[in-house]
């Protein structure tokens, strides 16, 4: 985890008035890292019917920590990415019928960014492809001026 009050910068180009999925190929894959000694990994499936599927295993002392199950979709204004949290046995965070969506707000050559909120609270979520083995996933969460990020380093295969 790493704490600062500056946001993350990203490489943003125009967003396409409805980017393709397509564009998002080099996000599929097996993803493997480790978060202060756990492991974790995140899954990404090939673009198919226009969306990607995706999902992330955090383990702390040999237990699942949490697992998220993603899904990159369009929907009437682009790109979005929705998760649901499960705990142990599948157990929910959110509501039933209920996934928090995060719209698509840049796209970079091997770089997206996605996130919700407003002015006082937002979150985001960046993926970039450091080379084709090295997957850098950085989720920022912002509070008025307090920023907390968690940065999740990958190697493919």
């Amino acid at each position: 985890m790493i704490d600062s009050t500056r946001p993350i910068s990203t490489t943003t180009t125009a967003l396409p008035s409805a980017a393709a999925i397509d564009a998002l190929a080099w996000m599929a894959g097996s993803w493997y890292g480790h978060v202060d000694g756990d492991p974790i990994d995140e899954h990404w499936s090939s673009a198919a019917g226009g969306v990607m599927l995706g999902m992330f295993r955090w383990l702390k002392n040999g237990k699942v920590y949490l697992y998220e199950l993603l899904v990159i979709e369009p929907d009437a204004t682009g790109l979005v990415l929705r998760l649901k949290h499960f705990d142990r046995g599948l157990i929910g965070w959110e509501e039933k019928g209920i996934a928090l969506a995060f719209p698509l707000v840049s796209l970079g050559d091997r770089e997206v960014a996605f996130e919700r909120g407003g002015t006082f609270r937002s979150t985001r979520f960046v993926y970039k492809l450091a080379d084709q083995r090295e997957l850098v996933v950085t989720a920022e969460d912002r509070k008025g001026d307090d920023i907390t990020r968690y940065e999740f380093r990958y190697t493919c295969c």
